[in-house]
């Protein structure tokens, strides 16, 4: 019986060496570079996410009520959110004789009227108390659903909803009286659960990181100023809920334009990247704003 010599153990030991090196140089690029796609890819995943989910909100918003603040590198886009909304009823369908019908009268303070056809009533477009009926919001000085405090507001808050004097209408029965200020040319009216702010803050890098977060604030009172952000740029509402959508942001834009043919139709443009040891995806979202008061 023959042993191993030293000689041939340090052979055996190169030959694996070499073999080990082969084999490294050809797998540690291939697991590198699917580790790295499953970060991008995740990457894509959370800002695509994110930027849906402001684009579903932003659709939703009441025309001319998109508004864009921006401090230093922190941007903030504040809507008003549409829940329902139809058309109003002007007159009565007397017909010669007395109607129950309840018309919204824009020569006094009025404090109930009832719609033209009955309103959806799935849950999410439900109108319940303290929702707002905001009409001919043109989002000017005398016609801002923002200046809640006006003296002639065109935004009043609901106290009640429930059927129409007819079957196939709805009544919305207002916390107080008010004359709204301008008649809609359609009669049209909108339902508005509330203000929705989406923030980009603290937005960076650092160590190959993203350094920002993309953040949702609801469940606060509408304000004139926006969000209150004007006199504490990065504080959240008060009374706000906070949900962050996106961390490791590393960049985020918005933009709103509403000069478009005739004003009808507002374009918001969202640009946002996110970066993890340093891979960045960044996705570019546009959504027109129906601007049809």
């Amino acid at each position: 019986m023959k042993g191993v010599t030293l000689i041939e153990l340090v052979v055996v030991i190169v030959v694996l060496g070499i073999l080990s090196g082969i084999a490294a140089a050809i797998l540690v690029p291939t697991y590198q570079a699917y580790f790295a796609s499953q970060r991008r890819a995740e990457l894509a995943d959370v800002a695509d996410t994110a930027a849906r989910r402001m684009v579903r909100d932003l659709r939703l918003s009441l025309p001319n009520s998109p508004r864009v603040r921006i401090s230093g590198s922190d941007q903030f886009i504040e809507v008003l959110l549409t829940k329902n909304g139809g058309r109003y009823r002007a007159t009565n369908d007397d017909n010669g004789g007395a109607t129950t019908e309840d018309p919204l009268d824009f020569s006094a303070s009025d404090n109930r009227f009832d719609t033209l056809g009955a309103l959806p009533a799935t849950a999410e477009q439900q109108v319940q108390a303290n929702d707002y009926v905001v009409i001919h919001n043109l989002g000017i000085s005398g016609a801002n659903a923002y200046d809640v405090g006006a003296t002639t507001p065109n935004i009043a808050r609901v106290s009640a909803f429930g059927a129409g004097a007819l079957a196939d209408e709805s009544r919305i029965t207002l916390s107080a009286s008010t004359q709204f200020p301008l008649e809609s040319p359609g009669r049209r009216f909108f339902v508005v659960s509330g203000p929705v702010t989406y923030a980009c803050t603290g937005v960076g890098t650092a160590g190959g990181n993203g350094t920002g977060l993309l953040r949702r604030w609801s469940d606060y009172s509408i304000q004139l100023l926006h969000g209150g952000v004007e006199s504490a740029p990065n504080a959240l509402p008060a009374g706000a809920a906070d949900a962050i959508l996106a961390d490791s942001v590393s960049a985020c834009t918005f933009t709103y334009s509403n000069n478009l043919t005739q004003l009808s139709r507002g374009l918001i443009t969202i640009r946002l990247a996110i970066t993890r040891a340093d891979e960045t995806v960044t996705l570019y979202y546009q959504a027109h704003i129906n601007n049809v008061p």
